[in-house]
């Protein structure tokens, strides 16, 4: 991450460098810079919040983009912060903006951080919880911000690299890189998505995930805001729990077994194919029996699974082999057939 935030202090710099080009009523710089940030992101517009610092106000409230005035807000008694909605076309999208205000006094701030509008993440399959093994396709996509009727001539021939971030569950949110594919560099003028693909995924690649865009623009290189987040979650991370017949006090019961690695998990038994628990109980130790349950049909199947809670997030197994329960009159010493109670 060193590279970001390297170039991000490069970038603001330059910027700051260039920033006489406003016009001269906002050139006396006395006043420490607002926060530009997003607030709302819709399929073709973006609202953006400027902030002035606590204990400031401003009685005008001025964005611009790539140092043009784009809007402004007047407000006579003055306020800590003002709204902005931008309607995202190909022009605007690789363009920085930045805000500043003016007091009663007249007196200006100087600008906020350069901010690049954030890209689009999706992945393929849509499921925020996937299987040890899965593959999955992530996008990192300007594609759904852009207006497609405007012209490719009002965009500029940039290259584009994409990055996916992951924030490790268990680093205690620790962001890493993931490695992009040699296509997701591109020199086009037409944007195209990052495309990765993550897997077959193990259990250290769950965690959330991220994406940015970077520009090259006078030979350095800009960073844009991060995208939204999608949490992946890995199911059958945990081992599988085994379900066996177990006879206490003349009394036959199920019982359901996980990992000694997670003591006091909570375990569930399932009718095999029906999505709710039939009991649940939470185990002291790494197992717990079940009471046979009472039965309407001659066979049934019976799965158990549990789940353990994870820094702050529960993950659970999967589902045991199925166990057939025949009801009858006898035990006997067929560990398939058991007198339902």
């Amino acid at each position: 991450m060193q590279v970001v935030r390297r170039s991000l202090r490069i970038y603001i710099f330059l910027f700051t460098l260039h920033w006489g080009q406003i016009p001269a009523s906002a050139s006396s710089l006395t006043l420490p810079a607002p926060e530009l940030d997003i607030y709302l992101r819709s399929e073709d517009l973006v609202g953006l919040i400027c902030r002035a610092p606590e204990g400031h106000h401003g009685v005008e409230f001025m964005l611009y983009q790539n140092r043009t005035k784009v809007d402004s807000q007047e407000l006579q008694s003055g306020a800590g912060e003002a709204r902005f909605t931008v309607r995202v076309k190909k022009s605007v999208q690789l363009e920085p903006f930045c805000c500043l205000y003016k007091n009663q006094e007249d007196a200006a701030a100087s600008p906020s951080t350069p901010f690049l509008l954030p890209p689009v993440l999706s992945v393929q399959p849509p499921a925020d919880a996937v299987k040890r093994g899965d593959v999955l396709s992530f996008s990192c996509s300007l594609r759904s911000l852009l207006d497609q009727s405007e012209p490719q001539s009002s965009y500029s021939n940039t290259p584009v690299n994409y990055l996916l971030l992951r924030t490790a569950t268990r680093a205690a949110g620790v962001t890493s890189i993931v490695l992009q594919p040699q296509s997701s560099q591109i020199v086009n003028p037409e944007p195209q998505p990052g495309v990765f693909t993550v897997g077959p995924v193990k259990d250290g690649e769950e965690g959330e995930y991220t994406c940015l865009y970077q520009i090259t623009k006078n030979r350095s290189l800009f960073n844009s805001t991060v995208s939204n987040s999608i949490q992946i979650t890995i199911t059958g991370a945990l081992p599988v729990p085994t379900l066996v017949f177990r006879r206490q006090t003349e009394v036959w019961h199920l019982l359901c077994t996980g990992s000694p690695a997670y003591p006091g998990a909570v375990f569930s038994l399932y009718l095999t194919d029906n999505e709710f628990p039939v009991a649940t109980h939470h185990a002291i130790h790494h197992q717990v029996s079940f009471p046979v349950p009472v039965q309407d049909t001659p066979e049934a199947l019976y799965q158990c699974q549990y789940s353990v809670l994870l820094g702050r997030k529960w993950r659970t197994s999967e589902r045991s082999l199925p166990l057939a329960v025949t009801a009858g009159t006898d035990i006997g010493l067929d560990p398939k057939s058991v007198i339902t109670r």
